[in-house]
């Protein structure tokens, strides 16, 4: 009894010295700030992703202390110590092979970067997930605005349910297409004319994902927000209006399920699920 005692003691503590240590090299670092875009570095923007991961794993590791004493300490310390250890030597790396090659051209930098999308694409269907996170890093510290790299590690933090990671990189996605987008005025085919913006169909499909992420993370009414605000970039779009129908369902309003049915009833007639949507409205 007293010897496991002391083993906990002896953990806390030292849980305690790798907090601190930790906040004192990455206090200044954090996750991908989708405030500063035009701002964005090639250094910070993969120590954000790279330390993140780091948190997210020592985080796991406190958790399995609960369960374990000397052995599960034993196994935190190592792991903590080759994951700094990785960091360290990925950063080198890079610092080496920016030193020893000589300045790609323009060509030569977008073929790197499209492999380097490749390989990252293989390994991810490998479900080799670590690896393709590095490549998809690799790229983003060449191109801190690479919206490709951005997408495929979203779609690496989503295999692995890291749903904090994957909504902070779907969010960055979002606002750096935004910040691409500009107001533009187009015409029906009945030639009424309407505003929306020049990438309104990429928008709205970030739109899409950062609610999707939210209803994974069961936060419904942000996950409503950012639905809609996909299809008020596109209307007409009968997955979209399917969506909305689905989350008024959930938050239970009657007025907006029955709004997006007959929607969705106008946009795509022959829908299937327009019926089954019309019982459900009457159990709400």
């Amino acid at each position: 009894m007293l010897l496991n005692i002391l083993l906990i003691v002896l953990i806390v503590i030292c849980l305690s010295v790798i907090s601190f240590i930790v906040g004192r090299k990455f206090s200044q670092v954090k996750i991908l700030d989708v405030d500063t875009v035009p701002e964005a570095q090639t250094a910070k923007v993969r120590d954000r992703i790279l330390i993140e991961r780091m948190k997210r794993q020592t985080q796991r590791s406190k958790e399995l202390i609960q369960k374990s004493a000397s052995p599960i300490f034993l196994w935190l310390k190592n792991s903590f110590r080759k994951l700094l250890g990785r960091i360290y030597a990925l950063e080198k790396k890079y610092q080496k092979e920016a030193a020893e090659r000589k300045p790609l051209t323009k060509t030569e930098l977008i073929s790197k970067l499209n492999n380097l999308l490749e390989e990252a694409s293989g390994l991810v269907k490998q479900e080799r997930f670590s690896e393709a996170e590095k490549r998809y890093i690799e790229i983003v510290s060449v191109d801190p605005k690479n919206i490709a790299a951005y997408e495929g590690l979203e779609g690496v933090y989503l295999s692995l349910k890291e749903y904090k990671q994957a909504l902070q990189t779907a969010q960055f996605i979002l606002k750096l297409l935004e910040k691409k987008s500009r107001p533009v005025e187009r015409e029906t085919d009945l030639g009424q004319k309407y505003n929306t913006i020049t990438n309104a169909s990429d928008v709205s499909e970030a739109s899409y994902k950062v609610g999707y992420i939210c209803q994974m993370m069961n936060k419904i009414e942000k996950a409503a927000m950012s639905f809609e605000k996909a299809l008020s970039l596109e209307p007409n779009n009968p997955r979209l209006l399917d969506q909305m129908i689905q989350i008024s369902i959930i938050l239970k309003n009657k007025i907006k399920t029955l709004e997006f049915i007959q929607r969705l009833e106008e946009v795509n007639p022959e829908n299937q699920k327009v019926k089954e949507y019309y019982e459900k409205i009457k159990e709400i």
